[in-house]
Parts: C-alpha cells; sequence; structure tokens
C-alpha cells in the first residue's frame, strides 16, 4: 500500500488508513455508518459543512478532481482537519453545542478524543468526490453498497433533499461531461434528464452512482476497497460484520447492524405505479440488469 506523503494529526492522533464510506442516496451508507459509529476507538463523520461543501463543488465539476488535484486534496484534508476534531461542543458523546463550557476549552480537544484511533465519514454523495478523496488520503479504505435502483429511486422520491438536485436551478454541468453526479454521459443525456420524470431522473443520479462505483472498482487496489451489496445486509448481519472488521480492521459488531424498521428490499413494487416503474426501467435498464436486479 502506497504510503502518504503527508502527516495529518487530529486530536493528538495520526490519520492513519480513513474510511469513507460511498453510495447513491438511499443506497444503506446510514445502516453501515451506524454499525462503524459504534466501534471502539473509531469516530465516523457526517454531514460537516466543510465536507460537503468540497465534495459538491469536485461532485459537479469532475474536473477539478483531475486538473487540480493537489489544490482538491488539500481542500478536503482541511475540512476533515476540522470536521474530525473532538470538542466539548462537537464530540457525541459530550453534552454537546448547547452546554455550558468555558471559552477556553470549548476548542480543545474533549476528554474522550483520547480513546480515538481511527477516523472515518460517511457524508452523502461522497462517492462522487472518491477520486479527489484518494488523492487525499492514499491510504484511504472505501467501504462501497451497492442497491437495486427501483428501491432506491422508490426511496429518493419521497426524500426532498434528493429532489432539490433536479430542480433546473441546481443544474449547471458547465458541459462538462461526463458527470456522474447528474447521471450524464454525454450532452446527449442533458435532454433526457430536463424532460424526464422524477422518477426518471432519480433512476439517471442512480445510474450515475453505479457507473461511478464501477470506475472506482477499475482504479483502485482491491485490498483498498470493499464492496457490499444492500439486499446482502438483512440476514446477513454476522457476515458483514466479519467483512467489514477484516477490511477496516475496526471491531463493527454484528448487532449494531441489526435494525427495527424493515429492510424494504424490493419495496418498489409497492410504491412506484406501472408507469413510474417504466420511467425507471428506461433510464437505468442496462445497470439494473447488469447488477442481477433484472
Amino acid at each position: 500500500m502506497k504510503q502518504p506523503s503527508y502527516i495529518l494529526v487530529v486530536n493528538g492522533t495520526k490519520v492513519q488508513r480513513p474510511v469513507f464510506l460511498l453510495g447513491a442516496p438511499h443506497s444503506g451508507v446510514s445502516e453501515i455508518s451506524r454499525a462503524l459509529s459504534r466501534a471502539p476507538g473509531f469516530h465516523l463523520s457526517a454531514g460537516s459543512s466543510g465536507v460537503l461543501n468540497a465534495v459538491y463543488a469536485v461532485a459537479r465539476k469532475p474536473s477539478l478532481a483531475l486538473e487540480k488535484a493537489a489544490g482538491t486534496a488539500s481542500l478536503l484534508r482541511e475540512a476533515y482537519a476540522e470536521a474530525w476534531q473532538l470538542t466539548p461542543l462537537t464530540c457525541p458523546r459530550c453534552p454537546g453545542p448547547w452546554a455550558r463550557v468555558p471559552a477556553k476549552d470549548s476548542a480543545e480537544p474533549c476528554e474522550h478524543s483520547a480513546d480515538v484511533r481511527r477516523y472515518g465519514d460517511a457524508s452523502p454523495d461522497l462517492l462522487f468526490s472518491a477520486k479527489a478523496l484518494g488523492i487525499a488520503f492514499p491510504d484511504a479504505l472505501f467501504v462501497q453498497i451497492i442497491r437495486d435502483g427501483r428501491d432506491v429511486v422508490a426511496e429518493m422520491v419521497d426524500d426532498e433533499r434528493s429532489l432539490a438536485w433536479a430542480r433546473p436551478s441546481f443544474m449547471n454541468v458547465d458541459h462538462e461531461f461526463p458527470n456522474h453526479f447528474f447521471g450524464l454521459e454525454d450532452g446527449s443525456d442533458l435532454e433526457e434528464f430536463r424532460d424526464g420524470s422524477i422518477e426518471a431522473k432519480c433512476a439517471m443520479r442512480w445510474r450515475g452512482a453505479v457507473r461511478m462505483s464501477a470506475t472506482l472498482r477499475r482504479g483502485i487496489e482491491t485490498d483498498r476497497l470493499l464492496t457490499l451489496r444492500y439486499e446482502d445486509l438483512h440476514g446477513g448481519e454476522v457476515q458483514t460484520a466479519k467483512r467489514l472488521r477484516d477490511f477496516t480492521g475496526v471491531r463493527v459488531s454484528a448487532t449494531e447492524l441489526m435494525i427495527e424498521r424493515s429492510w424494504r428490499v424490493g419495496a418498489w413494487r409497492d410504491r412506484l405505479t406501472r408507469e413510474q416503474h417504466a420511467d425507471v426501467v428506461e433510464a437505468a435498464g442496462l445497470e439494473l440488469s447488469r447488477l442481477g436486479y433484472l
């Protein structure tokens, strides 16, 4: 494994082999992140504003990770240097941002920070910045989750945040292709995206995530990438926990992978109409078939 050429120290600990969770929206990142976040000595962040700003900058303009690779890598490292800081106001085990903490202590590492030895992140849409993350952290480990695109679309159409990216005001691709964040392979896909139904737009975004995942598998060492299938998690918690432990070195508990609510595998059958399902298959049928969902 290539060793990093920089040293990032957070809370007095050198960051080594950070773990990043990747997947399309509603693909199962939250289920895996829940288990990892409760592992001893592991701190998993998600949704830091600095990280999201960098992630979406690269996601919407992928060339930044290549043309300005060093600058983008530096931006991501700085964002994580802040996101991974554990202070009395940011640590999940401390009272939190509304607690009364003396000003002199509010920015200092909290009492729990000494217990943390490993770091990771599960921010939304992290998949689309995977290349940039690989440059920023050459020893990083990636866990990506794949889920049936029809179930993903069924979840996305009920998620206001996911639908926000389909609005014309957010579309600013600057004629840069491919743009997997929007599921655009070339300029001919623009009309399909703009004129398609909400279900078609969501299917294209899932399609883009799947293509991005395939690109990642071809471009990264196998010992740094673990792919999990969402449909295998329910009933396979013990095997999944073992795979995560073997891959990351983090003591993931199978119990933490067991959730109270339904895993909603095949939920699209009750949530998508025949017309909506047809739109999804038309937009992403090739990827659904290639992954064995059709």
